[in-house]
């Protein structure tokens, strides 16, 4: 007896071969079989430590929404995060550019909602999809803590509601479904903690305080509509955390997305902080900037590596 997902399967395929010949059927999915680069990187990696002699700082490069690239002192590169338009078309149309083919080490989404998880258009030597526990390579170490997406719209739009319709149920924050779960990912390398948000509830339970502890560099999700955490939230986080540094995303940045998206810039929450308001789409930190400073905020605005080069 098959199961119902091989009986649609196989119908899948039947139908297509009927109506397109089999050779035609097509999927969604990966399509790192069609890469030409491979994985020397990785087996240098395992056997060297890195891809290069170890530099002061680690460098981080903003791909506009919530991706970063973070690389490295021994030169290993993670992109947390890459983007897409909605395939359902739910939610409307975000992006009016593609989120480029970079090339990574290592591909990480931090939930399966469709402007954090396009882990098929980065051309990554592995990926981590919503990890939970630890890993590491080279000079990098990532702990993946398996939490809860905000399930409650703090802002301008309260997009909770369309939750709720696209759900067919009252409230998405019990017994919730597979996109409103969220894992925060802290990457360890260079001497400093960072810690990726992603689209966090504001108040994780004490077990993942504890583990979270005290963060170098955090990553919020804030901006001006209050979308994802309002500005009392996002300072919370940065009080929980501890954190040094603070840097914004998830905000409008209109040179890769429309003002669709109901985002705005996250320039006033920034404000309300000392900050620096960066004048290029990457920096590089080392353990000497994190000196004297607490909650201080990098804005990265819309500078960002989509666009720089256009």
């Amino acid at each position: 007896m098959l199961a119902k997902w091989q009986r649609l399967g196989i119908a899948s395929v039947v139908t297509g071969g009927v109506m397109l010949g089999v050779t035609q059927v097509q999927g969604t999915g990966l399509t790192s079989w069609k890469s030409g680069l491979n994985h020397d990187r990785i087996i240098q990696i395992q056997n060297e430590g890195g891809t290069r002699e170890a530099v002061d700082g680690v460098e981080i490069a903003y791909f506009s929404n919530s991706s970063f690239q973070v690389t490295s002192p021994r030169g290993i590169s993670i992109i947390v995060d890459p983007w897409r338009n909605d395939p359902s078309g739910a939610w409307g149309l975000w992006y009016h550019v593609e989120y480029p083919a970079a090339e990574v080490d290592i591909g990480m989404s931090t939930h399966a909602h469709f402007d954090h998880d396009a882990l098929d258009k980065i051309d990554a030597n592995m990926l981590l999809d919503r990890m939970g526990g630890s890993f590491e390579l080279g000079d990098v170490k990532i702990t993946g803590l398996a939490d809860k997406h905000q399930c409650v719209a703090p802002g301008l739009v309260p997009w909770t509601e369309a939750v709720k319709q696209f759900e067919g149920r009252d409230d998405p924050c019990v017994d919730n479904f597979r996109h409103m779960d969220n894992t925060m990912y802290i990457i360890e390398t260079g001497g400093m903690r960072l810690l990726m948000w992603g689209d966090n509830r504001p108040e994780p339970t004490a077990e993942i305080k504890e583990k979270i502890g005290d963060i170098d560099v955090v990553f919020v999700p804030v901006d001006g509509s209050k979308h994802i955490l309002d500005y009392e939230q996002a300072d919370a986080v940065l009080a929980m955390t501890n954190a040094k540094i603070a840097i914004p995303h998830h905000y409008l940045v209109p040179e890769t997305t429309y003002y669709t998206s109901t985002l705005l810039p996250a320039t006033e929450w920034a404000e309300t902080h000392e900050n620096t308001m960066l004048d290029a789409p990457s920096v590089t930190l080392t353990k000497a900037d994190l000196e004297g400073k607490q909650g201080h905020v990098y804005y990265f605005g819309s500078h960002n590596m989509v666009t720089a080069e256009k």
